[in-house]
């Protein structure tokens, strides 16, 4: 079994996902003293596609970004859901592809939950988006009105992991 490459905070490139079908946020930021680098998005699918068509459809673009932007670690959010079981499973069924282009691009890889990111971003745990929103758009001083909020929430996990990997560090 191969060993997962570990996390190095030095010089790194981070990709943010937050998964979906519908739409799927991505970010991909750096830190050097300051963040650079910061490009964000959304790979939408097509939603007369079978649901494999769509499933391949992210995995192909994924890949692109990834050649593209050459992350040295991902950090991607983790489910959450209270009502829709159909939606919760295929997303969890994307998040087990993002997963596996991760891996296969020997990325080191963090999971946060939802109220993880929350907490980091804003101070709150039970934060809602507008908040996360609000903070996110301060840290990484973005202006511009049109971002999808998928691509912030990408930008959001980012930002924990930037947070929470270094704290992690200081009890290692």
């Amino acid at each position: 079994m191969a060993k997962l490459p570990k996390i190095d905070t030095s010089n790194e490139i981070i990709l943010g996902i937050d998964p979906g079908y519908d739409r799927l946020g991505w970010a991909i930021a750096q830190n050097n003293s300051g963040w650079t680098n910061i490009k964000l998005g959304c790979i939408e699918t097509n939603r007369t596609q079978t649901i494999i068509q769509r499933y391949q459809q992210l995995e192909l673009d994924l890949q692109k970004i990834i050649d593209q932007y050459r992350p040295t670690q991902a950090a991607v959010e983790t489910l959450f859901f209270a009502n829709n079981v159909t939606t919760a499973m295929k997303v969890a069924e994307v998040r087990g592809i993002v997963l596996a282009i991760l891996i296969r691009n020997n990325l080191a890889i963090s999971q946060y939950n939802p109220m993880q990111i929350k907490e980091t971003v804003t101070g709150n745990g039970k934060a809602d988006k507008k908040a996360v929103e609000k903070m996110v758009r301060m840290e990484f001083k973005i202006t511009e009105k049109n971002i999808l909020d998928d691509a912030l929430d990408a930008l959001a996990v980012v930002f924990t992991h930037y947070i929470l990997s270094r704290n992690m560090k200081y009890y290692a």
